[in-house]
């Protein structure tokens, strides 16, 4: 090969860039390719915990659920207890029958 002329020293160099800019082209497309890739990998890893994390709450409101339905009875019928029990505190236990007493003072019965 003669580089005789200064054409033949610019066509050797614009080959060497073209070259250069194809490799540094194929470098960063093998960089992007591989960050997509571990980026997919980390969004299907994050998929995956999400998922366990919502049958895990899934789980929990079942379970939860049956908890808080077993509360709301066992409230209900702790008013209905507590109101019976109110009602016989407050009712008298038999007849009413007031209590007279006399007074001396004014010589007659009254009541207490």
């Amino acid at each position: 090969m003669d580089l005789a002329s200064s054409q033949a020293f610019f066509w050797l160099a614009f080959g060497v860039a073209i070259f250069g800019v194809a490799a540094f082209i194929c470098w960063v497309l093998f960089e992007v390719a591989r960050m997509l890739r571990q980026g997919n990998e980390v969004v299907e890893h994050t998929r995956e915990i999400v998922g366990g994390i919502e049958e895990d709450i899934a789980h929990a409101k079942e379970k939860l659920g049956g908890v808080l339905g077993s509360l709301a009875g066992v409230a209900a019928a702790t008013k209905g207890l507590a109101s019976f029990a109110n009602s016989v505190k407050e009712s008298p236990k038999g007849p009413k029958t007031s209590k007279k007493r006399f007074n001396k003072l004014l010589n007659e019965e009254e009541e207490e």
